[in-house]
């Protein structure tokens, strides 16, 4: 009778224990998908994405202002920032033919607001239909068609490594 009441706690016990862990969240997860025709996208959580209006010289590189002339960037707020680093995602839609095309792109700053390093995370350019998330481990999580998947770990000083191409 002991034995089972003692069994009885030790898996009451665990069970609250594992139920209770941390689960891995998602900052951001963008998805892509069709809507009347055109391509369009869904980011969760539902993050606003807007125009660079001010201190757009120290979230833009020299390409992105060529980018600029052929497509709309718009700009998350920090996903994740600390001490050291933060993390902002970037969507650039283009309009091709008949159709839209979008880019994402994550980026992190130094804490005096320099660009450190960027990856793609997402994209429906051309045929290309991949679709990305960064996990709250700052895991950068890219799925194409047929499976291929890059996993990619933002670094504690900011920078990005690939660290898993299947």
């Amino acid at each position: 009778m002991k034995t089972i009441k003692i069994t009885t706690t030790l898996i009451l016990f665990t069970s609250l224990f594992f139920s209770c862990q941390n689960e891995k969240k998602e900052l951001i997860d963008i998805t892509i998908f069709e809507e009347n025709g055109l391509d369009n996208f869904n980011v969760l959580p539902r993050t606003a994405f807007n125009v660079v209006t001010d201190s757009a010289q120290f979230l833009f590189d020299e390409q992105d202002y060529y980018r600029i002339l052929s497509s709309e960037i718009k700009v998350s707020p920090p996903i994740f920032q600390n001490d050291v680093f933060k993390v902002r995602v970037f969507v650039r839609k283009t309009f091709v033919g008949d159709s839209n095309e979008f880019g994402f792109l994550v980026r992190t700053y130094t804490k005096d607001g320099k660009i450190k390093d960027e990856k793609v995370i997402a994209s429906s350019s051309g045929d290309l239909r991949c679709e990305g998330k960064v996990t709250s481990d700052l895991k950068i999580i890219t799925t194409c068609p047929e499976g291929y998947e890059t996993v990619a770990q933002i670094e504690n000083d900011g920078s990005i490594k690939l660290i898993e191409n299947e």
